[in-house]
This record gives C-alpha cells, sequence and structure tokens, in this order.
C-alpha cells in the first residue's frame, strides 16, 4: 500500500523482518515519543532531533513562520513560559496548530464537590469513634443531606463535561471492567445509596440502623474520594496527575472539607460547642497535611518533562497567581493562622473553613488546568 507518494511516511508490519518498515527500524538510528508511558509506541522517526518531536523542548513566538498562534481554541496554543530550564537553545517552533483542552471548569468542580460529598460524614464518625462526639440525630440528617447533594452535584458535573452525554448511560449499562471512570460511577452510585438509607434511618428515627450503616458509607465515601487519582492515573499523556501522592491527597482534602462542613454547621442542626471543638483542630491538621501534599506535588523531583513543564506551569506560569495567592497563602495559611490564633471561636472557624473550601477549589482548578497545559504534539 502507497501511504505516501514522496516516501517520506512508511508503513509496514514490524514483525516481518522483511518488510521495508522493519528493516529501517533495524538498520537507522531511530527514536519514539514518549518511551517512558510505557505504551509501547509503534511511530519511529528516522534521525528525530529531539527539539523536534519533544513539544517542551522548542521555543514559541507570538506567531509561527506561516501562521498566528490560534487563541480562538479553548487552551488552543499551548503554554510556554519562555524562561522554561526545559527549553533548547535555538530551537525554534515553526508551526503549531491550537489543541483544544478536553476537560473544562466542569473537572476541577468535580473534584471539589467529590471532596465535600465524600468527607461529610467520615470527620463526626471518626469523632465518634474517639469518644469525642455523641451521637445526634440532627446532626446526621445534616450531613447525609450535604453529602447527597453534593454527590448528585458531582454526577452532574461528570456528566456535563462529556461531549456526547448519553454515553453516560453506556457506562452504566455496558462498563468497562477496567475503566476507572465506570468504575468510579459505581462507588458513586453505591456511596449516594448508602447515604440515602442512612438519612431515611435518621430521619425515622433508627438510631441502632443509623449506626451501623455510619461506616459502611464513611469507608465507600473514602473510596469515591480516591478513585479520581487512578482516573487521572490513565491519562498517560498528563505526567502531572501521575503523582503517588495523589491517592493520600484526596482522602486528605475529604477531610478538610468534611472538617470544614462540621464547624460551619449551625448549633440547631448538631453543630454544638463539642463538635466544633472537634473539628477545628481536624481543619487545622488536614490544612496542614495538605499544603505539604500540595507543596509535594509541584517541588519534588519529577521523571518526566511533561510532568516538570506542568508543575513549572502551576509554579512559575500562568497559574502561578492563582496557584500561590488562591490556593497556597489565601486558601491555605490563612486559614490555617485563623484558627491557630482563634482557637474554638465560631467566627474564625466559619471564616478559616469557607477560605480552605475556596482554596481548594482554586488548586483544584489550577491542578487539572495545568496538567492539559502542557503540549502533547
Amino acid at each position: 500500500m502507497i501511504v505516501c507518494p514522496e516516501h517520506a511516511i512508511i508503513a509496514g508490519d514490524l514483525n516481518d523482518p522483511t518488510s521495508e518498515a522493519a528493516q529501517l527500524v533495524a538498520r537507522e538510528p531511530v527514536r519514539v515519543r514518549k518511551p517512558e508511558q510505557g505504551t509501547q509506541p509503534k511511530l519511529y522517526y528516522i534521525d528525530g532531533d529531539e527539539s523536534a518531536i519533544v513539544p517542551t523542548a522548542a521555543r514559541h513566538e507570538s506567531i509561527y513562520m506561516w501562521s498566528q498562534r490560534n487563541a480562538a481554541v479553548l487552551g488552543g496554543g499551548a503554554l510556554y513560559p519562555p524562561d522554561s530550564p526545559l527549553l533548547q537553545e535555538n530551537a525554534l517552533a515553526a508551526y503549531d496548530v491550537g489543541h483544544a483542552r478536553p476537560w473544562g471548569w466542569q473537572v476541577p468542580a468535580y473534584c471539589w464537590t467529590k471532596s465535600i460529598g465524600s468527607g461529610a460524614l467520615a470527620v463526626p464518625a471518626i469523632a465518634m469513634l474517639l469518644g469525642r462526639l455523641p451521637g445526634d440525630r440532627m446532626r446526621d440528617i445534616a450531613l447525609a443531606s450535604v453529602a447527597l447533594v453534593f454527590t448528585a452535584l458531582t454526577t452532574v458535573l461528570l456528566v456535563w463535561d462529556l461531549d456526547h452525554k448519553e454515553r453516560f448511560l453506556r457506562v452504566v449499562f455496558t462498563p468497562q471492567s477496567k475503566s476507572w471512570l465506570a468504575r468510579g460511577a459505581f462507588i458513586l452510585i453505591t456511596y449516594s445509596g448508602l447515604c440515602g438509607v442512612f438519612w431515611l434511618a435518621a430521619v425515622a428515627g433508627f438510631p441502632f440502623a443509623a449506626s451501623v450503616l455510619l461506616w459502611p458509607t464513611v469507608l465507600v465515601g473514602f473510596c469515591g474520594a480516591a478513585y479520581t487519582a487512578f482516573l487521572f492515573g490513565q491519562c498517560e499523556g498528563r505526567d502531572l496527575w501521575q503523582t503517588p501522592l495523589l491517592p493520600a491527597h484526596l482522602i486528605v482534602q475529604a477531610l478538610l472539607c468534611g472538617s470544614a462542613v462540621l464547624a460551619l454547621l449551625p448549633d440547631s442542626i448538631g453543630g454544638s460547642t463539642q463538635a466544633l471543638s472537634f473539628a477545628v483542630p481536624t481543619l487545622a491538621i488536614s490544612l496542614g497535611l495538605h499544603l505539604l501534599m500540595l507543596l509535594g506535588e509541584v517541588a519534588m523531583p519529577h521523571t518526566t518533562d511533561n510532568a516538570r513543564y506542568g508543575a513549572r506551569l502551576m509554579t512559575h506560569g500562568p497559574f502561578a497567581r492563582a496557584f500561590w495567592g488562591g490556593a497556597v497563602v489565601v486558601g491555605g495559611i490563612v486559614p490555617l493562622l485563623l484558627l491557630l490564633l482563634g482557637g474554638p471561636s465560631r467566627i474564625a472557624a466559619g471564616a478559616a473553613s469557607l477560605l480552605a473550601l475556596a482554596g481548594l477549589l482554586i488548586f483544584e482548578w489550577c491542578f487539572v488546568m495545568a496538567g492539559q497545559s502542557v503540549p502533547n504534539s
């Protein structure tokens, strides 16, 4: 089959040693793109220079040799910090096209609502296990309602981001067993079902049934918080999301949100002084862990250029102001100081909780968008 009349592109059976493609690969110096991903690419470049096939190696000007950069596409024209240490000297891009980011604002919002929904019941459950908090029917009803509402919002945002929304039904009725999108959907369905039954038991005044259901619901909620790490892990071209810290970080985020929700709960629906006295130190600890993990995800040595580039976009690129100012200072350091200096004050705890939740949303936006802004081709 003639693929290219000029013979610049050659196709063939690499398993057939007599084919031209197999002979060229065996004879010529060849290289592939992103071999570190372990996907066994079969597109070989003969005498391919790194600056020509590694997207983060070439410098991009405001215009190309034959065209202007396309800024009309969402994410069109990937982000290239001019001071990046990954750029090769004298390597200049002559032409590129706009590549849209497949995930919009709905995915950062989905991560945020999922953290709130999956963590709402966890913190009081831990407090009760430690003997620091008695059972409270109104608190159970309020927090189960928060869990149900935010898990429902999570599902809405997840479906909203799909280009073909009707295909979500396929995920549920004909799931791919290896897909974390399908696994996550069933985890969220299971968690919603348990929350619903727990809510009914609390409303109907069956404390024994509610106590039996509480920990299974919390444990499935932790699974709901952590599964996104494995979903992101299947995005092989987005190395920033491949950090081994991510599953633990997502559980810490759920605890952060759960303690913030508990601290914001009014007295009339279970937000007692005793609940606040447990929520404040839990929020402070989870905030401290979140900040350490957040900084670890961008400062730890990254094994690929793609991951280093994504981290640099967050810390020194177009997302730096939101990351440092919003996620770290306003959403991390300030609420931590309010909790340490304000003590069990309900006003200080409420302000810290709102700032922490806002900072987490900003971090999710930076993390998801920076990971997609690294050029893949």
